[in-house]
């Protein structure tokens, strides 16, 4: 590949990247909801805009649903099995007294989570409609740009991992879990990012690591329903 093509790919790979943690930053950093709603929402159509902007205007490739045709359907639901018992006995050995749970009510209180119906709502949104965008934007948006940058192999996957979790790592901070709380949830964060990117190399279609990634959002939605409301 061209040095100037390897180029593009890395100023996008950065613009698309840093994205989430801005998003992060200023909506939770920023102790206003509606200025956070505001900020959350302009990050999720520059993650949505600006790969499509790059399929249709850069690489000028048609739209696409990123069907299944070399399978993993099945694969990735063992996978995100597997994947959500570990994360279950990790919460059960950690438990939530690594968690201030005041902090973690009142960091969501502005953005109407704590309200029960809002939260089961907001947990429905997340898994079935965000996590297709984070597989979007992380597995397929990011993986191939690191492709063009380091082709394929575990460079690629492990870039692609580490800014997964980053944005993560801060969001846990905001949400008032201790430091080595943060660290073992980013450890499997990291091991689930690669995983994902892993599923989406091999069988390169997003539907595959989605379904991991929704299974697993299910067990990170059951323990903030735990700390909030059980």
């Amino acid at each position: 590949m061209e040095e100037s093509s390897r180029r593009n790919s890395l100023i996008a790979l950065t613009l698309v990247g840093i994205a989430p943690s801005i998003s992060i930053f200023a909506s939770f950093g920023s102790g206003s909801g509606l200025f956070g709603q505001l900020a959350w929402l302009t990050s999720k159509v520059w993650m949505l805009g600006l790969p499509l902007l790059w399929l249709l205007y850069v690489e000028k490739k048609p739209l696409s649903w990123s069907p299944p045709r070399q399978g993993g359907l099945g694969v990735g639901f063992a996978v995100g099995m597997a994947f959500s018992l570990i994360m279950i006995l990790a919460w059960l050995l950690v438990g939530e007294s690594r968690v201030d749970r005041d902090t973690f009510r009142s960091t969501l209180e502005p953005f109407g989570l704590t309200v029960q119906s809002t939260y089961i709502a907001a947990a429905i949104f997340w898994t079935v409609g965000n996590s297709v965008l984070e597989e979007y934007v992380f597995r397929w948006f990011i993986v191939e740009r690191a492709e063009d940058i380091f082709g394929e192999g575990w460079a690629t996957i492990s870039l692609s991992a580490g800014i997964f979790v980053l944005h993560h790592f801060f969001a846990l901070w905001f949400l008032g879990f201790a430091l080595e709380a943060n660290l073992l949830a980013c450890f499997g964060l990291f091991v689930g990012g690669a995983a994902f990117s892993w599923l989406y190399m091999k069988y390169r279609s997003i539907w595959v690591p989605y379904i991991t990634h929704a299974l697993c959002d299910v067990v990170v939605f059951g323990v903030g329903y735990l700390l909030l409301f059980g």
